[in-house]
């Protein structure tokens, strides 16, 4: 079984691109569907963050990134050869030291960014709900969560609050002298809008209107920070009195459009105003920057603000990749040992036909014997053949993890005569 992945992120594609690949979890359970039943992956799970979207793979030799490939052609309507560029298709050993360095956050845009563990979680927690994920996968994300948890314990690449919510409200502070001079609207009240709606109540910001299409959840997180929590559907009466809107949520769609932002310059009498869009895809429509005084910045905009306390957290990176190297070993040695199975179970199965074959050739002469007597010759045969392949069987878990282990194990297949199994034929 080979583990494979196939994917983009902020290093590799705009955000223009990144956003007509994106899976909001809505989509997933159906995604997950196609991936394993209709395009024929054994195990799938999908990581969709605003800087990245990947799919983690487990499928048979030679099987799966042109199924993967073909998936997002139909799903996501895109052309694979012009845009082939922005991907990355990683193997085994890459796709786990990839993932195991996502999970520790020294893959983000945000270096060591904490919310990056949590939608690790989430995406391993949709796909088992959805029964897309099987051994491998299951093994894999949860060693990437421990390896996550312990970069956090261990080393500093996580200290301080540092994330796409801190460099958003940070930026609004460069735009603006004094943000306890400003009213603000948060569009959105998932997890990345509830730390933007925090750090926002901590730089004293003099109002706070969260919308969202849930006016329930924008009141609930409305009274946590001392703001006013309104209906998604009101926000564009309440653009006119804004300084600063900072949009997040999972929308397909815009939610702020050119008109809307026209429309309420028109009353605003030349006041600036602030757009900052952290979305994936985005919610505010970009053709908003032609717009005298209007200041709209993207997710890929941000880049500059995170650069800035990069410095502070890369001299841990050292120590992050020795505790991915320690986890990883063991990982790896879990996932080579999976190999043998099958060579292991072939192995069984020959000295279990090979004994069935002898007895059947003895069948007048252990017809004359007892019951007991006939099964205890069978016994003894039995044992014989299993103390006799013990150290054959010692030896192939050894040498799944040697680095000429796949000629190894080769030798023994041909040692003991038993085929290699070929691989299932595309239909």
């Amino acid at each position: 079984m080979k583990l494979l992945t196939l994917g983009l992120n902020h290093l590799t594609a705009p955000v223009e691109i990144r956003e007509r690949l994106a899976f909001p979890e809505m989509d997933q359970p159906k995604a997950l569907y196609q991936l394993t039943e209709e395009y024929g992956l054994h195990e799938a799970a999908i990581l969709s963050t605003c800087n990245r979207s990947e799919l983690y793979i487990a499928a048979e030799e030679g099987h799966g990134i042109e199924q993967a490939q073909q998936f997002l052609v139909d799903t996501r309507n895109i052309d694979i050869n012009k845009l082939g560029h922005h991907f990355y298709t990683l193997e085994d050993h890459d796709a786990a030291t990839h993932l195991f360095r996502v999970a520790c956050g020294i893959e983000s845009l945000v270096l060591g960014e904490s919310q990056i563990l949590n939608q690790v979680r989430s995406t391993l927690e949709t796909a088992q709900r959805n029964g897309s994920t099987r051994l491998l996968l299951n093994e894999l994300f949860q060693r990437s969560l421990r390896t996550g948890k312990r970069a956090r314990n261990e080393t500093n690449i996580g200290k301080g609050h540092l994330s796409i919510s801190t460099a958003a409200v940070e930026l609004a502070g460069q735009v603006f002298d004094n943000l306890s001079d400003c009213q603000a609207a948060l569009i959105g009240a998932g997890e990345m809008a509830e730390l933007t709606a925090k750090y926002l109540a901590e730089a004293n910001i003099a109002s706070l209107v969260i919308a969202n299409r849930t006016i329930a959840r924008a009141n609930e997180l409305a009274r946590l920070y001392k703001g006013q929590g309104i209906a998604l559907s009101q926000l564009s009466t309440n653009l006119t009195e804004m300084d600063i809107i900072i949009a997040s949520t999972a929308s397909n769609n815009f939610v702020i459009t050119f008109d809307m932002i026209k429309s309420s310059m028109e009353l605003r009498r030349g006041r600036p105003i602030l757009l900052i869009d952290i979305s994936v895809p985005r919610n505010i429509d970009p053709k908003i920057r032609n717009i005298d005084n209007v200041f709209l910045f993207d997710i890929d905009d941000l880049k500059q603000v995170v650069e800035s306390h990069k410095k502070n957290r890369e001299q841990e990176i050292e120590r992050v990749q020795v505790i991915i190297e320690d986890e990883l070993r063991d990982f790896l040695s879990w996932y080579n040992a999976l190999g043998t199975g099958t060579l292991i179970k072939d192995l069984h199965n020959k000295s279990d036909k090979l004994r069935e074959v002898e007895l059947a050739r003895w069948t007048s002469k252990l017809n004359q014997l007892e019951p007991h007597e006939k099964d205890l010759i069978e016994r003894i045969l039995k044992a014989y053949a299993n103390k006799l392949l013990h150290d054959p069987l010692v030896q192939i878990r050894k040498f799944a993890n040697e680095e000429d282990g796949l000629i190894r194990l080769d030798t023994v297949r041909k040692l003991f005569n038993v085929e290699k199994p070929t691989p299932p034929r595309d239909s």
